[in-house]
């Protein structure tokens, strides 16, 4: 049913697409930018065929949208049982009606929805967000961070120094700083294989099964061949590929990573990680050999947004990644569906880009 405000005009109820859409979009691109993209989002999240229970709940001011958020279904992993989720994205408000309470109307009624539906709602809101989540209930905790590793340091440099000098401080500077990654990957190297994907096949989701009977008392996203399908499909701009460790004979997976350059084509972004064992040196021994793989091809520096348990972020320490300093850690939000143990609030979640709505 929709909810009306005490305010005059204000209301929220549930979009009707495809009669909604071009006035959703248009809000979009002027509250959150990117308009091109945002025609694309709402088919991807919202009308996708396998997207059905996914919900775009509109806030109207006398019959006009003003305002609009949505939740789509997310399956979560924990204690060996699976969870029925939402993840919560694309919260905008005109910027004529950008008070507390129409902000806080829009928030709320969404989430009185969508907990009579799901177990548990969570998302990634912006900064400016985070005073009016909290009002109405959710949690913050902590998100994720982003990690990152010089690849071609002689790019870093000062610029004032001449490009001889900077190419030769840089090749030396790498070969320090790559002599302790070669030296950990001597052994490790013997009985694996490489390679680059463009879509996942069966042995992703015989790796999920194997890693999700292990992480104990952590929270993780079900991360199957359906899944990493819908997420992170080939035919877009920047083709997301998915870099594989498996044993010799290529039967067995041992790990992926899914990366895509960024828009200028000078690093790689790892979008999404697994590994077949909860261990910083699996996590390592993958991301070594991507960085690895990453410099001969040219890329300047690797980098990976995540958060999540100790063997996930000790493993991304080891592989040389370090926290960017330029960059806050990014919240995560959570409200709880009455009946929900309150310490999913409290243990670790496996998070990284896989887990947004972007």
């Amino acid at each position: 049913m929709p909810e009306r405000g005490a305010d005059a005009g204000y209301g929220v109820d549930a979009a009707c697409l495809p009669d909604d859409a071009p006035a959703v979009v248009r809000l979009w691109g002027e509250a959150l930018g990117r308009v091109e993209k945002r025609q694309q989002k709402l088919q991807w999240f919202y009308a996708h065929p396998g997207r059905e229970r996914a919900r775009l709940f509109v806030l109207r001011h006398t019959g006009e949208i003003v305002g609009a958020t949505g939740i789509g279904p997310r399956s979560l992993w924990w204690r060996g049982s699976s969870v029925d989720a939402a993840l919560m994205g694309d919260f905008a408000v005109a910027s004529r009606h950008r008070t507390l309470y129409p902000a806080m109307l829009l928030q709320r009624s969404t989430l009185q929805q969508g907990l009579q539906e799901y177990a548990l709602l969570y998302g990634f809101p912006n900064a400016r967000s985070l005073p009016v989540v909290r009002r109405v209930g959710y949690q913050v905790l902590p998100g994720m961070a982003r990690y990152a590793r010089m690849l071609r340091s002689s790019f870093y440099l000062p610029s004032f120094w001449p490009a001889a000098l900077r190419r030769a401080g840089g090749a030396l500077l790498d070969r320090l700083l790559g002599l302790r990654h070669a030296l950990a990957l001597m052994l490790p190297r013997r009985g694996l294989h490489t390679a680059w994907l463009h879509e996942p096949d069966a042995r992703f989701d015989a790796l999920w099964l194997r890693l999700r009977e292990q992480v104990g008392d952590c929270v993780i996203g079900v991360r199957d061949c359906a899944l990493l399908r819908w997420r992170f499909p080939s035919h877009t701009a920047r083709q997301p590929r998915f870099f594989v460790l498996s044993d010799r004979q290529g039967e067995r997976l041992l790990g992926y990573a899914v990366c895509q350059p960024n828009a200028q084509a000078s690093a790689l972004q790892i979008l999404d990680l697994l590994v077949d064992a909860p261990s910083p040196a699996c996590v390592a021994r993958l991301l070594r050999l991507l960085a690895e793989t990453a410099r001969a091809q040219g890329y300047r520096s690797l980098s990976v947004q995540c958060g999540g348990p100790d063997w996930l972020l000790a493993g991304v320490r080891a592989a040389g990644l370090v926290p960017r300093q330029s960059t806050q850690r990014e919240p995560m939000i959570l409200a709880l569906a009455p009946g929900m143990p309150q310490e999913m609030a409290t243990v670790g979640w496996y998070l990284s880009y896989a887990d947004t709505d972007e």
